[in-house]
């Protein structure tokens, strides 16, 4: 079993739709792929465009799809997307864990891609099963072709790399970070929780931080003693030497200008 695959079977389905702060908010996760009459009967969910239409067609406020999926069918990311691409709405997608393969597709029909911190995305070549003579096989291999081509032009409109280069990358399957799919301009923006800087640069905690009323109040009370001490003492006489000098004015040091301010604000 390929590392896709594993991935594609171990996606909890999910679909689910709240409004808040006015907006259509549009939870995806599982597999991409168009329900067959196996699906239903058996009672497999999947992410489709069919069911994505029958709950947005209406809305007429800002949608935001929290997305998380291995991927799929190509073809039914492709419809979603151009689905999505063609909304009057702005569409957000935010990628909460993944957005491989189709799901990368997806992604690409939003007007804002936002990628979470740890997230990942992947996009990879088009695949498939085929058995039959030479005939048959070419087919599968001009279809796959085709495919790639088409999954080129929508990487293309978003990313605005070259074709060579994206289609270097398809052929690699390349993984992204959120940071690396932002730089490579798969996604806009990278979301993450980092704590706001303090004013005048740095992050670094007031030297008072954790330090209590008390305390506090504790300190002001010895500052002021100490610095009642210095001015008592600066104010003590000393026996003046004669000279034919004028005498020069008191100067006002710290000591005294902090009593005087704090005398005034006591009456």
């Amino acid at each position: 079993m390929t590392r896709e695959q594993l991935i594609k079977n171990g996606m909890k389905y999910q679909f689910t739709n709240e409004v808040r702060d006015n907006k259509h908010i549009l939870t995806l996760s599982g597999v991409v792929a168009k329900p067959d009459w196996i699906d239903r009967m058996l009672e497999i969910k999947t992410i489709n465009a069919e069911d994505i239409a029958k709950e947005l067609d209406d809305v007429d406020m800002d949608i935001h799809i929290k997305l998380n999926s291995g991927g799929g069918d190509a073809f039914e990311g492709i419809e979603i997307y151009n689905y999505l691409k063609n909304h009057p709405s702005h569409v957000t997608i935010e990628v909460t864990a993944l957005a491989a393969s189709a799901a990368s597709i997806i992604s690409m029909g939003a007007d804002d891609i936002v990628m979470n911190t740890g997230t990942s995305m992947m996009i990879h070549q088009a695949s498939t099963i085929a058995w039959g003579d030479k005939t048959d096989l070419n087919k599968a291999i001009n279809a796959l072709e085709t495919i790639d081509g088409s999954l080129v032009d929508i990487y293309e409109e978003q990313t605005g790399l070259s074709k060579e280069e994206l289609d270097d990358l398809l052929v690699k399957e390349s993984w992204f970070t959120a940071d690396e799919a932002v730089e490579k301009g798969f996604a806009n923006r990278k979301s993450s929780k980092r704590a706001e800087p303090l004013e005048g640069g740095g992050n670094e905690p007031s030297s008072t931080e954790g330090v209590d009323a008390s305390t506090m109040q504790q300190m002001f009370d010895d500052f002021r003693k100490e610095m009642l001490n210095e001015f008592q003492q600066s104010q003590q006489p000393i026996n003046p030497e004669p000279n034919n000098q004028d005498p020069k004015p008191a100067q006002r040091n710290v000591s005294s200008l902090f009593l005087n301010l704090n005398n005034k604000s006591n009456k």
